[in-house]
C-alpha cells in the first residue's frame, strides 16, 4: 500500500464515503477511485469498506485501523515533503556574524567553513571583536548574530539565546611557576601574582576584574593586550600567568608551559544569539538552523 492509496482511503471517509464527492476532491475519476478501492482490498486481502447496496457505507474493523494509522501517516509525509522542498531550496544573501578572534580558532573554524561549503550562495561576513564591543554592536543593530562569552542576552526578551560550548577557564604560565606544581588553583593563590588578560574590549577582561575584586585578590601587577598570541608569549616568564579557556591548549605551543584551572570552575560559556524578528531572511534562516544542528 502506497501513499497515494491512503490518501485515498482518507478522503473517501472524510467524505462521507461518497466516491463521487471524494473522486472530484482527488481529481480523478470516480470509476477510477472505485477501481483503485477494489485494488487497495485486494493488495491488502482485507475488507476496508462496509457496503450498502453496492455502495461504500462505512469502514470494517481492519479498515478503521488503516484510516486511523493513514492519517498519521499521511500527516508525516506531508510534514517530510515540506521540510524537502525547504531545505532543497538555495540560500541567497549575506549575514553578519560577530565573534571574539579566540572563540573563532578554538571552536568555529571547521563549522563556518563547512556551511560556506555546503551553500555558497550564503555568504558570511565574520565580524573578529572583543565580546564586550560585539554585544554593543549587537545593541546598535550593526551584527545579524554574535558568539558572546558569558552572554546575559538570555535574560533579555529581545533576544533569542541559546548555548552552543560550555568549558572552563584555566591560568597558564611557565612550568617554572610556583603555582604550575598545583593540580588546582584558589583565587588566593593568585594573591601577588602578574597577571597578563585580555583587554577592556573582551568580556573575559570583565569576568577575571569581577572574580578578583569578589575574592579580594591583591595582585603585583596585571597587564593587558588584544592579542592572545602576545599574552601567551610573555608567560614563558616564569613571573607572568595569562587566564584563557582550557579549550585552547590545542591551539598554542604548549612547550614549557602549564594550564592549571581552578578548584571551583570558572565557566566558558560560549553562547549564539540573535535579536527577534517577525521574520528572517533566506540566509539568516539558513545560519540559524546550522548552529542549531551543529550544536546540539
Amino acid at each position: 500500500m502506497n501513499i497515494l492509496q491512503l490518501k485515498y482511503i482518507v478522503a473517501i471517509v472524510e467524505n462521507d464515503f461518497n466516491i463521487t464527492q471524494a473522486s472530484k476532491e482527488l481529481f480523478i475519476s470516480q470509476p477510477a477511485l472505485s477501481k483503485c478501492v477494489t485494488q487497495i482490498e485486494k493488495d491488502v486481502n482485507l475488507l476496508v469498506f462496509e457496503r450498502h447496496k453496492g455502495r461504500l457505507s462505512g469502514l470494517t474493523s481492519d479498515g478503521q485501523i488503516i484510516f486511523e494509522h493513514a492519517k498519521k501517516i499521511i500527516a508525516d509525509y506531508d510534514e517530510l515533503m515540506r521540510i524537502i522542498e525547504l531545505r532543497s531550496r538555495t540560500e541567497e544573501g549575506e549575514v553578519v556574524i560577530g565573534i571574539p578572534p579566540l572563540v573563532i580558532t578554538a571552536l568555529f573554524a571547521d563549522f563556518l567553513n563547512s556551511i560556506k561549503e555546503k551553500n555558497p550562495g550564503v555568504r558570511i561576513k565574520v565580524q573578529e571583536q572583543g565580546g564586550h564591543i560585539l554585544d554593543e554592536m549587537m545593541e546598535d543593530e550593526k551584527l545579524n548574530f554574535a558568539v558572546l562569552v558569558d552572554s546575559d542576552k538570555a535574560n533579555d526578551s529581545r533576544y533569542v539565546s541559546f548555548p552552543v560550548h560550555i568549558g572552563e577557564y584555566a591560568m597558564y604560565m611557565g612550568v617554572e611557576n610556583p603555582l604550575a606544581r598545583k593540580k588546582t588553583l584558589k583565587w588566593s593563590d593568585l594573591n601577588g601574582s602578574s597577571i597578563g588578560i585580555v583587554d577592556e574590549s573582551y568580556t573575559t577582561y570583565h569576568l577575571f576584574q569581577r572574580y578578583i575584586i569578589e575574592n579580594g585578590i591583591r595582585l603585583n601587577s596585571i597587564y593587558t593586550a588584544y592579542s592572545s598570541d602576545y599574552l601567551f608569549a610573555t608567560i614563558r616568564n616564569e613571573k607572568n600567568m595569562t587566564i584563557m579557556p582550557s579549550d585552547i591548549l590545542g591551539i598554542f605551543d604548549m612547550k614549557g608551559i602549564v594550564a592549571v584551572t581552578f578548584e571551583i570552575p570558572v565557566k566558558w560559556v560560549i553562547s549564539f544569539v540573535y535579536r527577534k524578528k517577525n521574520s528572517y531572511t533566506s540566509a539568516e534562516k539558513y545560519l540559524i538552523d546550522s548552529f542549531r544542528s551543529y550544536f546540539k
